[in-house]
C-alpha cells in the first residue's frame, strides 16, 4: 500500500487527510442539524452551543497534541512562527475541549437541558470518516500502529505491517453507536446517550494507545492518555451525580 493516498480532484492531487476532515466536519454538522431536536433548544442557543463547541474543540485538540512532544512543538515554533502551534490535533482533545466548550456557553446563554444526545450520530459519523483519511495517510499519520504479525496487520507504506489502528477505530465507533442505538434506547435521563459515547471512547483510547508507537513522556503514558483519564473521571462523577439525583427524585415522589 502506497501512501499517502492521493484523492484526484478537478486535475489536482489532493491529499486524504484535508478532505475527509473537510467532510467528516461538514457531513457531521449537516446531520446535526437535521436531526436535532428543535424542542430542547432554540436556535439562537444553537448557535452559542456550536461556538461554543467549535472553540473548545480547537483549543482542546491544539492543547492536547502540543503536549504530546514540547520539543517537537518548539521546534515547530522556531520554523513556522506562531503558526507552528497547529501543526497537530487530536480528536481526544478535541472531545474534551468541546465538551467543557459546550457546557461553559450553556451557562452563559442560561440553556439547562441536555444537548449532547443530539451530537451522538452526527459526531460518531464524522469521526469515522475522518479515520478514513488518517488511514489512507498511512504512515505520515501519527495515528497507525505499532508492527504485529497478526491476521490484522496491514503495510501502511513502509514494508511493515502494523495495526491499522485507524481502522479499529471506524469499527468501535460503529460498535458502539449500535449497542447505544439498539440496547440503551431508554436512557434514564437526557444525556445519558452522549455521556456513555464519549466515556466509552475515552476508555477505549486508552487502551488502543499502546498499540501505537507514540512517544509516552508521562509516567509512561501520552497527553492522549492523560486526558482520556480526566475524560474518564469526569463522566464517573457524571454518572454519580445523575445516579443519586435520580434517586433523590424517585424518593421524592414516593414520599409525596
Amino acid at each position: 500500500m502506497n501512501t499517502p493516498v492521493m484523492i484526484p480532484l478537478f486535475g489536482m492531487e489532493l491529499h486524504p487527510h484535508r478532505i475527509f476532515e473537510s467532510l467528516a466536519f461538514f457531513i457531521g454538522f449537516r446531520i446535526y442539524i437535521k436531526f436535532r431536536r428543535k424542542e430542547t433548544i432554540s436556535e439562537e442557543k444553537t448557535v452559542y452551543v456550536l461556538i461554543g463547541a467549535i472553540l473548545g474543540s480547537l483549543f482542546g485538540s491544539l492543547i492536547v497534541a502540543s503536549l504530546q512532544d514540547i520539543p517537537k512543538l518548539l521546534h515547530s515554533i522556531n520554523s513556522h512562527g506562531l503558526l507552528g502551534i497547529f501543526q497537530g490535533k487530536t480528536i481526544v482533545g478535541g472531545l474534551l475541549g468541546g465538551i467543557f466548550g459546550v457546557e461553559l456557553s450553556k451557562k452563559l446563554c442560561n440553556q439547562t437541558r441536555s444537548t449532547g444526545d443530539d451530537m451522538v450520530l452526527p459526531l460518531c459519523l464524522a469521526m469515522c470518516i475522518g479515520r478514513i483519511g488518517c488511514f489512507l495517510t498511512g504512515i505520515n499519520d501519527d495515528t497507525y500502529g505499532i508492527p504485529t504479525s497478526s491476521v490484522f496487520g496491514i503495510d501502511l507504506g513502509d514494508g511493515i505491517k502494523r495495526h491499522p489502528t485507524s481502522l479499529y477505530d471506524i469499527a468501535f465507533l460503529c460498535c458502539l453507536l449500535f449497542v447505544i442505538k439498539y440496547f440503551f434506547r431508554q436512557k434514564p435521563y437526557e444525556g445519558f446517550h452522549f455521556a456513555l459515547f464519549s466515556s466509552t471512547y475515552f476508555l477505549y483510547r486508552f487502551f488502543i494507545e499502546w498499540l501505537k508507537p507514540t512517544i509516552k513522556p508521562y509516567g509512561e503514558m501520552s497527553s492522549i492518555q492523560l486526558t482520556c483519564l480526566l475524560g474518564v473521571l469526569y463522566y464517573a462523577i457524571y454518572f454519580i451525580y445523575q445516579r443519586r439525583r435520580n434517586y433523590r427524585a424517585k424518593s421524592s415522589v414516593y414520599v409525596q
